[in-house]
């Protein structure tokens, strides 16, 4: 579904869809725009919409102008999933009372069209092919940034929902190949051969138990060609599918770890919308990407490994193998790109999950302009994230007699600064890193499907950390972009 300016008569359109801040409960007067007939309505609270049949008919639906972007796109996606029967062939939306919500409203409606049966024997949902806007909001601006955010959003979704005997690493590897390809962008794809050649030792040791081998993911997005700099590095954890190893997980809810590569699947998304939206900013998205399998030829405990950084690692349990791919990826991206700012985005630990609940991830790092950038644009968003302690208290956690670190403490407390610590090891001193711990916010419920399903969580936080690179001169000087 495509997003119009309306240049047709009011009359011709199939329906007119009017969204509207709803009324504060001891509030009657009726919002200049609202047909007259409301006088003898009940006005819809925020959420709730009303359909007045008339020769055209009319849609009202209430919003929450108060609300944060995330909310307000959901709240637009499931109006448009609830009420499109009532829709036609050729709906027009009335964008006058949205406001500064246009954008985010805009795109929820878009993505109302994501539909999770990609399997399923029955013909999908037809929508129209264009929603024709009204009003004299929005310019052509940010209805594309709509419009390509959702797009990128759906896709995003989509690949985080796929099961894992389609989205196997090859698989993950031609998608981002293809997204290349189709909007501009560079990408190469290292098989296991040229991993071990390079020697991204941990991300091999996680994918030899696979017959699915490895890969490692670099995209590069140069929209600053007049800049020597990578004003982001944007790491994401890629492990199509997860068991845990040798050290298997329980049955229950097994079938959900093919979510955890939806690090990985943000960070290929967030260059793709980058590369859409033409952003002036030189980008580099890497994934290392891995099946963590039993095989005879897997991970044990007890094992000790290298790593790209030169630092050997203790393998106490086999299920903490996203900090060892990650690792490397960490190290391998401060060594070779040297990006000014470095974002890795990973479901790393149910310990940030039973410490902060789905409602916001855990975010680590001690620069404290990058803290502030991140929490305000997750606010912003609704992706909201909650700083946690790098402190050098920490260090001993990860403590092993026989190697330089081991992947998991021995203490079952603090899992997610534990693992934080770890990575932070491979970052090699990069002093504006950030680490968030997302497994709450990427999969969950939602109103969209009965079983848990992707959630998209972080592609809006870092389109706006990519804004405000772009906007803010002083966030700009201090984290020394140019």
């Amino acid at each position: 579904m495509i997003l119009k300016k309306a240049t047709a008569k009011p009359q011709e359109y199939s329906i007119r869809i009017l969204p509207f801040p709803a009324l504060a409960a001891n509030d009657n007067k009726i919002p200049n725009g609202l047909p007259q007939a409301l006088r003898a309505q009940l006005l819809p609270t925020a959420g709730q919409w009303l359909l007045l049949p008339n020769d055209q008919p009319v849609l009202l639906f209430a919003f929450d102008s108060a609300a944060n972007q995330w909310a307000i796109s959901k709240a637009f996606r499931n109006m448009a999933v609830q009420t499109l029967s009532q829709w036609g062939d050729k709906p027009m939306l009335d964008t006058s009372m949205m406001g500064e919500h246009m954008e985010s409203g805009l795109r929820g409606i878009v993505s109302a069209q994501y539909q999770i049966g990609f399997f399923k024997s029955v013909t999908p949902i037809k929508w129209p092919k264009s929603l024709h806007l009204s009003g004299n909001e929005g310019s052509t601006d940010e209805i594309n940034k709509a419009q390509a955010t959702a797009e990128v959003y759906m896709r995003v979704l989509e690949l985080v929902d796929l099961p894992p005997n389609t989205k196997t690493p090859e698989y993950l590897g031609q998608w981002a190949r293809k997204s290349a390809k189709t909007f501009g962008f560079e990408c190469e794809v290292l098989n296991d051969k040229q991993i071990i050649s390079t020697g991204l030792h941990a991300l091999h040791a996680v994918g030899k138990g696979s017959d699915r081998e490895p890969l490692f993911i670099i995209s590069r997005y140069q929209g600053a060609p007049d800049s020597a700099q990578v004003h982001l590095a944007l790491v994401g954890k890629g492990i199509t599918f997860d068991t845990g190893g040798v050290s298997l997980k329980d049955s229950a809810n097994l079938h959900y770890m093919k979510s955890d590569m939806a690090g990985g699947a943000i960070m290929l998304g967030a260059i793709e919308l980058a590369a859409k939206l033409n952003m002036p900013l030189n980008i580099v998205a890497v994934v290392p990407v891995a099946e963590n399998a039993v095989d005879a030829r897997s991970l044990l405990p007890g094992d000790v490994i290298q790593s790209y950084s030169g630092k050997s690692i203790e393998i106490i349990d086999t299920d903490a193998e996203g900090r060892l791919i990650l690792a490397d990826a960490l190290a391998w991206t401060v060594k070779n790109i040297q990006p000014k700012v470095m974002v890795d985005m990973a479901t790393l630990t149910g310990s940030s999950l039973r410490a902060l609940g789905t409602e916001a991830a855990a975010l680590y790092t001690d620069n404290q302009v990058l803290q502030e950038l991140l929490t305000s644009a997750g606010h912003k968003t609704g992706e909201k994230l909650w700083p946690m302690p790098l402190w050098s208290d920490y260090d001993y956690y990860i403590h092993s007699d026989i190697a330089d670190v081991s992947n998991l403490p021995l203490k079952p407390v603090a899992g997610s600064i534990a693992a934080a610590k770890f990575l932070q090891v491979f970052t090699l001193g990069h002093t504006a890193w950030a680490h968030i711990d997302m497994p709450g916010q990427s999969f969950g419920d939602s109103p969209f499907a009965k079983m848990k399903s992707a959630t998209g969580y972080g592609l809006q936080l870092l389109s706006e950390v990519m804004q405000q690179f772009i906007e803010n001169s002083d966030i700009r000087k201090q984290l020394t972009l140019n």
